[in-house]
């Protein structure tokens, strides 16, 4: 009979077959047992081992019950105790439950030593070969754990990259988004202020005009430029004298 003992190594298989014989009318510890009672199917199978402290199957009952409760210590010596049994079929058993007992521990070389010897006593032991190939492939031989950690490494690398690549593209993106947008604000200056600009026919209706002098002060010009005119004949008739009184000056004293 099987029942469940926590984890994934939780077949914990029970025998009761040797004491449902003549020995015994009926077994209490496995009515208490099979009804999760646990501590009462201890306290039975340790009654019967006060009176008979060699049954193997009253061992191999209270070490399935302390099991259950997770006093993991009296499991495992109960469970040793009852590989002093003829029945290979109850030692197979109790291996298998050994070997639970040792990987709740995290003892796994024990455990997979038990798993071992209990298929070697019944290699047909379904649930032994399972925990035994499982926790056996956990394993990994160094060089395949080595192995693993660079292809991890080169998977985190390349990820890495990867990730660098994008954010690397995303700027570059950013950037042209960036030039575009000021390459559009700096036309759009330009437009505004081409528009502010008067053309060359505005220009020249706003520059002032000459007007044209009015036939007064044409004449009032005309009069002053004779005035500066004569005055400046005036002025020559004048230095040709005194250039004159001064030639004649000039000779008289070197004649003299």
């Amino acid at each position: 009979m099987k029942s469940g003992g926590g984890g994934l190594f939780n077949k914990i298989i029970l025998s009761f077959i040797v004491l449902t014989s003549n020995a015994f009318s009926q077994d209490k510890g496995l009515n208490h047992y099979q009804n999760q009672d646990f501590r009462a199917a201890q306290d039975y199978y340790e009654s019967v081992l006060q009176k008979r402290e060699n049954q193997a199957e009253a061992h191999f009952g209270r070490g399935s019950s302390a099991f259950q409760q997770g006093d993991l210590e009296t499991a495992k010596q109960a469970f040793e105790q009852s590989l002093n049994s003829n029945d290979n079929q109850l030692k197979s058993k109790a291996m298998y439950n050994l070997g639970n007992t040792f990987y709740q521990n995290q003892k796994t070389e024990e455990a997979l030593a038990f798993y071992r010897k209990a298929l070697e006593l019944d290699p047909n032991d379904k649930e032994a070969k399972f925990n035994y190939e499982f926790l056996k492939y956990q394993q990994k031989p160094p060089e395949d754990q080595q192995q693993q950690e660079q292809d991890q490494s080169q998977e985190d690398q390349e990820n890495e990259n990867q990730e660098n690549k994008e954010e690397k593209e995303d700027q570059e993106e950013k950037q042209d988004e960036n030039k575009e947008q000021e390459k559009k604000e700096q036309e759009k200056e330009e437009k505004e202020e081409k528009d502010q600009e008067p053309n060359q026919e505005q220009q020249e209706q706003q520059q002032p005009q000459p007007q044209e002098a009015s036939e007064e002060e044409k004449s009032q010009d005309l009069k002053q430029a004779e005035s500066i005119l004569d005055a400046l004949k005036q002025d020559e008739k004048i230095m040709q004298k005194r250039q004159i009184a001064r030639a004649k000056s000039r000779k008289l004293a070197k004649d003299w």
